[in-house]
């Protein structure tokens, strides 16, 4: 019977007579390639569930090698340096309790440049413990919050390198408690003291400070001849907050514009003894100097006083109007074509309408909020 595939057909004798004619390769003594099988074995990126594979020349398998895990005390120093930044103040502590040599480490003045102490305790105790360990001298920014007690160390120790300090809720917290700090501070350029509600007054006795930020929000007890006193020695301050702070009249919006004449920043919102008299006379005085303020709440303030403000704050960047319900659509009109650069306006609760959204939409292409 023919094969339907007769060019796969062969006899036997034609087959060993082509394989005659062929010359098949086999190795010599001499002939000794490493092709490297033998280091399968031992590559530790293997999986361990990966079948082993056999060595060609008969070599025992090699065992893998064991990865020991590294733990946080065979890091170097510089190492555990540069990890501890990155750790709250809390949890560096925390740490430093752990053994002798992260103890060592993590008081490392380098470490201690920012310092917050956000729970309740005697803030004496813990600035008299970092004095021991020398790490006083190089704090810079330094938040003490809900203190139950005033810390008599700015009176004691040098805080040469503090440049920004925040006090915050400290109840029992005194006019000559921050006059101390500014004696003893001088390189001191933020001061925080928002709701230390026995404060009237923030006054140096050696001159003139260097503060350039100066936040007394929620200091109930803060007056105009406080404010005055306080003004007077601060010619470099460019950022003043002074929310809720109900006693407060025009006659310290004088005196803002009268000692502090590079400001840039100004809030006064909720004050609500302040009227159109103490913005004409700010706005008037400042002029362009002013990017940012904020008269939230103050429900004395119209367009009589927002008029002044479109007039001579031309560089203004933010306004905040929320709550004035004697402005109109005059006034933010106005806004709109003095100050072009606006980027942030808040009108809530403002009897505006479309005027204003038209006149904004042309005049404040920068406008986000």
């Amino acid at each position: 019977m023919d094969s339907p595939y007769p060019l796969l057909v062969a006899t036997d004798r034609a087959i060993s007579h082509q394989l005659q004619k062929l010359s098949l390769y086999s190795p010599s003594a001499s002939d000794s390639i490493d092709l490297g099988y033998h280091t399968l074995d031992n590559n530790p990126c293997r999986s361990s569930s990966s079948p082993s594979i056999p060595s060609p020349r008969g070599h025992p398998q090699h065992k893998r090698f064991s990865l020991t895990p590294t733990t946080l005390t065979q890091l170097e120093d510089k190492i555990l340096l540069k990890i501890l930044h990155w750790v709250s103040t809390r949890d560096r502590c925390t740490l430093a309790q752990t053994c002798r040599r992260l103890w060592e480490i993590a008081w490392h003045p380098s470490l201690w440049r920012e310092v917050e102490i956000r729970y309740p305790q005697n803030a004496t105790t813990a600035l008299r413990s970092m004095a021991r360990r020398g790490c006083h001298s190089s704090i810079r920014r330094l938040v003490i919050e809900g203190s139950t007690g005033f810390t008599g160390a700015f009176s004691l120790l040098p805080f040469s390198s503090l440049t920004s300090l925040a006090l915050r809720h400290s109840r029992k917290l005194t006019d000559m408690n921050v006059s101390t700090i500014l004696d003893n501070c001088v390189h001191l350029k933020e001061l925080d003291i928002t709701g230390c509600g026995n404060i009237t007054r923030a006054y140096c006795h050696v001159g003139p400070t260097q503060l350039e930020s100066l936040d007394m929000s929620d200091c109930h007890s803060v007056d105009d001849s406080g404010l005055v006193m306080t003004l007077s020695q601060m010619p470099q301050l460019a950022l003043l907050h002074l929310r809720r702070c109900l006693r407060i009249t025009d006659a310290s919006l004088v005196s803002v514009a009268s000692y502090c004449t590079n400001l840039r920043q100004l809030s006064v919102s909720d004050c609500c003894r302040l009227t159109d008299f103490g913005v004409r006379e700010l706005a008037a005085r400042l002029g362009p100097s002013l990017r940012y303020f904020s008269v939230g709440k103050c429900d004395r303030v119209s367009d009589a006083g927002l008029l002044v403000v479109a007039r001579h704050c031309y560089k203004l960047r933010y306004l905040n109007a929320r709550g004035c319900e004697a402005l109109s659509d005059s006034a933010t009109i106005a806004l709109a074509r003095g100050c072009p650069r606006l980027r942030a306006l808040d009108l809530g609760k403002c009897d505006v309408g479309d005027p204003t959204l038209e006149a904004l939409s042309t005049g404040c292409p920068n406008l986000k909020k």
